[in-house]
């Protein structure tokens, strides 16, 4: 990696990360030397406070977060015969819960789903 590739990767961490350049070239210069920076070797752990969810809650796949606009999804998962009118059954598009995938989906419910990107499945039943 030349100078100017390395500068414009440090300078893209250092965006996406919150942090100077300078900071990013400290943890980069550290980690090669095998090490633990100082900032990393004192993580503070007051600010981390679990978050417990009531029993009662539904699972993730159970809530589908549905998109508008369905026929916008151009849905090609399967070129098979059998695929394609599944294809052609496509009324509702949802997100994978795992990945967030658009995924075409028929209304009928309940329904298991597959998601092609992840290969996650998740029970959709409204």
């Amino acid at each position: 990696m030349d100078d100017y590739d390395r500068m414009l990767s440090l300078d893209r961490i250092a965006r996406e990360n919150n942090l100077s350049t300078e900071q990013v070239k400290e943890q980069l210069r550290v980690y090669q030397q095998g090490g633990v920076s100082n900032s990393m070797a004192n993580p503070i752990q007051n600010d981390v406070t679990p978050v417990s969810q009531p029993s009662n809650s539904p699972a993730p796949s159970s809530q589908p977060n549905y998109l508008q606009d369905a026929h916008r999804y151009r849905v090609r998962y399967d070129p098979s015969h059998d695929g394609q009118s599944r294809q052609a059954n496509v009324e509702q598009a949802i997100l994978c819960p795992h990945c967030g995938a658009p995924l075409g989906i028929p209304a009928i419910r309940p329904i298991k789903v597959t998601c092609p990107n992840c290969m996650n499945e998740a029970m959709f039943e409204n």
